[in-house]
């Protein structure tokens, strides 16, 4: 089975909490991802200033091809701060993700969740779940 993880690196580096928005730095820039494996699939945003994480479960009856959903729904949402994606497809599960982060000269560094999406961030950050949307 197929592990995909698409990520979308973003102009922006934001705190949810102080709903603030900055220009990203080199080492601190917010990301929209998504993450698919064993038939399940996930929408992740970070926000860089406080390294939080927002993760959201996506319904696989109407999720339909990841990749056209990511692109169009970053590009709708983001597409005035988005600055780079990449779209990686494994059959080697996380193993073959990671080999093909460091391909595009991007740190292997993947952190898995409690419920089973896994999502990029640079070496040295601790990003987790901090806030909740509506609150």
């Amino acid at each position: 089975m197929t592990t995909q993880l698409i990520l979308f690196r973003l102009a922006i580096q934001s705190s949810y909490v102080a709903n603030s928005e900055e220009p990203a730095t080199e080492d601190a820039f917010d990301t929209i991802q998504f993450f698919a494996s064993n038939g399940s699939a996930w929408r992740i945003k970070t926000y860089a200033t406080d390294q939080d994480v927002h993760v959201w479960s996506l319904d696989g009856g109407e999720l339909g091809d990841l990749v056209e959903l990511a692109v169009s729904n970053t590009e709708a949402n983001y597409g005035d701060v988005l600055e780079e994606g990449y779209i990686i497809d494994s059959e080697t599960g996380l193993d073959g993700v990671r080999e093909q982060l460091e391909a595009r000269g991007l740190p292997p560094h993947l952190n898995e969740t409690s419920v089973g999406a896994v999502f990029w961030t640079p070496p040295g950050s601790s990003y987790k779940s901090k806030s909740r949307p509506g609150n």
